[in-house]
């Protein structure tokens, strides 16, 4: 773990109750065209990073993008999704596809969205990884409301 990143995790670790009292959020939620979208971080920014879940009420499908420092993970690699809070960690992997997004299938049956979901919605914050070994951590303040208790809810 580099110095800078250790530093930005222990500084949202120990944020992390104050801002939630406030009600403040990281997390958002927008809904157009049957996508149900939740996202975090800002996108196509050159620095920093950006995690987002799609949930498609056409077809019951779900995807995951991805962006650090405004670009997607490389095409047919892997990303690493590690949830962290003062209980402990999670680490999940991703394939990428061609066009660096990652698929997960029908979400009410995807075990790993159902995992990954709970997890961002107990986590304090996520570290995104690329293959390369790109990294971002980004805040999961406000997950578990904008979240909800199930994935993509119809």
């Amino acid at each position: 773990m580099k110095p800078l990143e250790a530093i930005a995790i222990f500084a949202l670790i120990g944020s992390s109750p104050a801002l939630a009292e406030g009600g403040r959020s990281f997390w958002n939620f927008s809904f157009g065209q049957g996508i149900g979208e939740y996202s975090t971080g800002t996108w196509d920014s050159p620095t920093g990073g950006a995690l987002l879940v799609n949930c498609r009420t056409t077809d019951g499908t779900a995807s995951i993008m991805t962006q650090i420092d405004g670009k997607e993970p490389p095409a047919n690699s892997a990303i690493t999704l590690t949830t962290s809070s003062r209980r402990g960690s999670h680490e999940m992997r991703f394939a990428t596809d061609a066009r660096g997004g990652i698929e997960l299938g029908k979400s009410a049956r995807s075990k790993q969205l159902r995992e990954l979901w709970s997890n961002l919605r107990q986590g304090d914050i996520v570290t995104i990884r690329y293959a390369d070994g790109q990294s971002s951590v980004q805040s999961l303040v406000g997950a578990a409301k904008v979240l909800g208790p199930r994935p993509c809810p119809a």
